[in-house]
């Protein structure tokens, strides 16, 4: 039988994504407004990359590589989060 999470982990997970999103979204728009060029131009899942900007549920490793692609370091990315 599988042990339920403790809500208290997960209840902000949803809002640490979006901040994320956010952060990556800003800097790609300094390097391209239109998503679909910039997934097209740095060979990147453009349905992937929607859904990261839009905070939804990704894996890290998609994450990691969008944030190094529009120039954000890892340490920024995670910045003031807890």
């Amino acid at each position: 039988m599988k042990r339920k999470v403790d809500p208290r982990l997960t209840e902000d997970v949803d809002q640490i994504l979006k901040e994320i999103g956010s952060r990556i979204k800003s800097h790609r728009k300094q390097i391209a407004n239109n998503y679909e060029d910039f997934a097209h131009t740095h060979n990147f899942n453009k349905v992937t990359l929607s859904r990261i900007e839009s905070g939804e549920n990704s894996s890290l490793k998609s994450i990691i590589t969008l944030a190094r692609a529009v120039g954000i370091k890892i340490e920024d990315l995670f910045k003031g989060i807890q």
